[in-house]
């Protein structure tokens, strides 16, 4: 499993790179979950996982455009900055982009949310 995590990894960063900036850092995730695991970061991308328990919900975050790998199917509600609501069901293998966005992520299925988040930089994290 780890080596299919570090072959995806890989493969985004090889297939993303070439879209370069600088990130901005306002309610950047790595900031308001310290915990986070950063895999790998540099002047192009930042590849990292995105871990949400069962019942969890993280605090109100940002991110640049992104694009985002589900290790595991989870159900999920996001509150936006304007307070609109949306949600989510994800499986196994789903790839999906996402523009910038800020966002809180709150896990309302009965399976942790795991995925592989890698973030485009050069775009102002969530309007």
């Amino acid at each position: 499993m780890i080596n299919l995590r570090r072959s995806i990894v890989l493969s985004f960063v090889g297939l993303l790179t070439p879209l370069a900036g600088v990130l901005g850092r306002t309610q950047d995730r790595a900031s308001v979950v310290p915990e986070m695991k950063v895999l790998l970061e540099n002047e192009h991308v930042r590849v990292q996982f995105h871990d949400v328990a069962v019942g969890e919900k993280t605090p109100l975050h940002s991110h640049p455009s992104y694009v985002a790998y589900v290790f595991s199917p989870y159900t999920a509600r996001f509150v936006l900055a304007d307070g609109s609501v949306k949600t989510a069901e994800r499986k196994t293998g789903d790839v999906f982009y996402s523009g910038p966005v800020t966002h809180s992520v709150e896990n309302t299925g009965s399976t942790p949310i795991h995925n592989l988040i890698v973030e485009l930089k050069g775009e102002t994290p969530g309007l």
